[in-house]
Order: C-alpha cells, then sequence, then structure tokens
C-alpha cells in the first residue's frame, strides 16, 4: 500500500506524534508498503526522516510553539498542492491529530474525491487542559469545530485509552472507533548490560545518589513543577534530572537540567537512571514511560484512568500516584533507596514492556485496519 502520514512536526523535532510516526513508517515499510509524511518544514525538501519514510516538508511559522510552548504550526498556502499530489497516488491517508492544518485539511480533500484513499484519523490526547482560561476555551472551541470537522471526514478513529474514545465519539465519528495501543522499539530502549550502567553514570559524573529522570517537553501538562516540588520534599533522598526541551522555572532546586536531548542521548540516560517521574496530565499514555519500562526503568506516573489499562500487571514496575508532592517523595524515595526491591522493580518493569509494548503488533493491528477500509 502507498500510506500517507499527515502531522505538524516530523522527526527530527521530538514529541510524542512524531515519534510514533517515525515507529509506524519503518514497522510498515519492513512489510513492504511506501509510507511519505506531509508535515511542517525543518530541514529541506524531501528530507528523509530516521525511519526511512520520505517527509513532504511544507514551510510553516511555529511562533505558538516558541512563545507559549504549544506544538501548533501555521502552515503555508503550498499545504494544498503538496496535499493534492499525493492524494492523487495514496491508498491511505492516515492524520495524527484532529486539530493540525494538514489533517484536517487533508482528511476533507481526500473525502470529496470519488474513489479517494481510505481515510484514518489517530487522536492521540484529545482535549489538553490548559492554566489559561482563555487557552483552555480557545481549545475547546477548536474541538468543537475543527475536531469535529476532522474526525466526521475520516473513515476510522484509532485512540489511545477510554477518556479519548469517549471524546470523539461525542464528536460523532461516521465510522469505527478502535483503541491501537502505541509500541516502542524493544531493541533500542534496553535494559544496560553488565557494568554498563556504571559507566554511564560515571561519564554524566554522577556518583551512588539516586537520580530520578523527569522526561518531557516543559510544559504545564507535563507536570515538572510537581515533580520539583516532590524532589525539594525528598530533602535529598534523590536528584531530578530534568529532560526535555523548554524553559524551567527559576528556582528548580539542586534538580539537573539538561534541556532538550536527542533520542539516543535518551535512552542512555533510562539506563543510567533509577526511576522515571513523570506526573503529567491530559495526555494518554506517555511515550515516555513505555520507553523507560522497556529500559529496566520503574515509572512513577500522576493516577489517571487512562494508565491503568497499559499497566495491569506491571506490578513494582509501575506506581500511580495522587498529585501529592509529599506522598510522591515518600513512595519514589522508598523505592530507589532499596538496592533489592529497585532490582526487583526493574525487572518488572522490562517484563511487563515485552509483554505490552510491541511495534510489530501496532503495525499489525493498523495495517489490518487499512486493508478492511480498502476491501
Amino acid at each position: 500500500m502507498r500510506i500517507l502520514f499527515l502531522s505538524h512536526y516530523a522527526v527530527p523535532h521530538i514529541g510524542g506524534i512524531e515519534v510514533v510516526v517515525d515507529a509506524l513508517s519503518r514497522e510498515l515499510g519492513s512489510r513492504g508498503h511506501e509510507v511519505r509524511q506531509i508535515a511542517a518544514g525543518a530541514g529541506g525538501p524531501g528530507e528523509v526522516a530516521a525511519g526511512g519514510a520520505e517527509v513532504i516538508r511544507v514551510p510553516a511559522l511555529n511562533s505558538a510553539e516558541r512563545r507559549m510552548g504549544i506544538p501548533y504550526p501555521v502552515f503555508s498556502p503550498t499545504l494544498v498542492g503538496a496535499l493534492r499530489r499525493e492524494l492523487e497516488v495514496a491508498d491511505v491517508i492516515h492524520a495524527h491529530g484532529y486539530l493540525y492544518m494538514p489533517c484536517a485539511l487533508g482528511l476533507r480533500m481526500a473525502r470529496r474525491r470519488s474513489g479517494g484513499p481510505a481515510r484514518v484519523l489517530t487522536e492521540h490526547v484529545g482535549h489538553v487542559p490548559y492554566e489559561s482560561r482563555v487557552l483552555d476555551g480557545v481549545e475547546s472551541g477548536a474541538v468543537a469545530a475543527i475536531g469535529r470537522g476532522t474526525v466526521r471526514a475520516a473513515e476510522a478513529v484509532i485512540v489511545l485509552n477510554e477518556r479519548v474514545e469517549a471524546e470523539v465519539r461525542a464528536l460523532g465519528p461516521r465510522g469505527p472507533v478502535r483503541t491501537i495501543h502505541n509500541g516502542v522499539d524493544l531493541g533500542h530502549y534496553r535494559p544496560p548490560e553488565g557494568d554498563e550502567r556504571a559507566q554511564l553514570r560515571g561519564e554524566l559524573g554522577w556518583d551512588e545518589r539516586p537520580r530520578v529522570l523527569f522526561a518531557g517537553r516543559l510544559v504545564p501538562k507535563k507536570g515538572l513543577g510537581l515533580a520539583l516540588e516532590a524532589a525539594a520534599s525528598a530533602a535529598g533522598a534523590f536528584q531530578l534530572v530534568v529532560a526535555g526541551a523548554g524553559s524551567p522555572p527559576a528556582d528548580v532546586g539542586d534538580a539537573l537540567v539538561l534541556g532538550e536531548v536527542e533520542p539516543e542521548r535518551l535512552a542512555r540516560l533510562y539506563r543510567a537512571a533509577d526511576a522515571l517521574l513523570l506526573p503529567s496530565v491530559g495526555e494518554g499514555f506517555p511515550l515516555t514511560a513505555q520507553e523507560a519500562m522497556a529500559s529496566g526503568l520503574p515509572v512513577f506516573l500522576r493516577d489517571q484512568p487512562e494508565h491503568r489499562p497499559y499497566l495491569d500487571g506491571a506490578g513494582p514496575g509501575a506506581r500511580l500516584l495522587p498529585p501529592d508532592a509529599a506522598e510522591i517523595a515518600r513512595k519514589v524515595a522508598a523505592l530507589v533507596s532499596d538496592p533489592e526491591v529497585l532490582e526487583r522493580a526493574r525487572r518488572a518493569a522490562r517484563v511487563h514492556a515485552e509483554r505490552t509494548f510491541s511495534w510489530s503488533g501496532a503495525a499489525g493491528h493498523h495495517e489490518r485496519l487499512y486493508e478492511q477500509l480498502l476491501g
């Protein structure tokens, strides 16, 4: 099949959707499909992404992300021509995110074409709660207008959890709504071997003090403020290591702030750290949590209903906690300060990742859905 992915950004821009599309591109490409992608310009035309999919990069303004941390590029009018050319040859058009310009426009254009490609939408996060009432209201209005039109232009919608499914169904989809969980590269994200962990910590200049990793964009929904507060409450029991793009708060205590890190360096951080703390809200199940668990790193997440299906059977490899800094500090400190308990949690995290998170399985579900729509 000729599969066209539509999204806001593509790698090397770092974000959950970009990583998912790249991984699906690699897996579907290995099965003999031709995969292309339209995304905001971050490089030259026809630049090849890490997974091998050819990326058509359309010029776009990125002011919202630079100024407010909102990943919403505004595309130039040349987007229309790029979509029209790709729709001529695509068998499947698969949009990622119901508000992004290529997705909303591409699905509508494809719907108007007689005998056009199969139309699929993946909605990754649904409504994202913003602290600003103005931003939250703007997003709600956009979902009701743009999001509804995008959902209704798709022949099938893929979601990642029950919360997003409920939001999508309220918008009136015309076709089936399927749950397909994301996978993770179990070869790239792996536990440390031999003395690799000690070597990595030495290279990073870390001593034996436990290090707890926060990995994600430095935006309010990721919960960095709560993570920093928990680290301060821990009274030195562990150091928080912050990896992600954006501007941290003025006061980070004794946290180590690394800034944005490349995927390969992030994989090494997973293998060097003692746990992952990501008390995010309103984003489904974080891809970084899957990567961390695949790396043998136990995870601490905010207790939200959409997280639970992903962690059923994870045992000590994953903990769901209330948004209480003192409670988070106690639970994290108790785990990372006991070597035997920590080792059991590491093994449980990896076993659960092997059993639950597979890109091969996820790509197979996508492939069967495409075939059903085309058939």
